[in-house]
């Protein structure tokens, strides 16, 4: 599917992906190619951790 819309969690790049979690485009600079999701989702399917350089060091239980 093509995409020409804008990420919806920077609200400035160009999207390339749709989170298969919640329906998002996502821009690959917000894009967990891993779990394939936006980085939002992938927080919580990854455990937590992942590959977003967003991602707070915060590890609450």
């Amino acid at each position: 599917m093509s995409l020409t819309g804008i990420c919806q969690v920077c609200e400035t790049a160009r999207a390339d992906h749709t989170c298969r979690t919640c329906g998002r485009q996502a821009c690959p600079e917000h894009w967990n190619d891993a779990v394939g999701a936006c980085s939002p989702c992938a927080r919580g399917l990854d455990g937590g951790g992942g590959t977003d350089p967003d991602n707070s060091t915060d590890h609450r239980r």
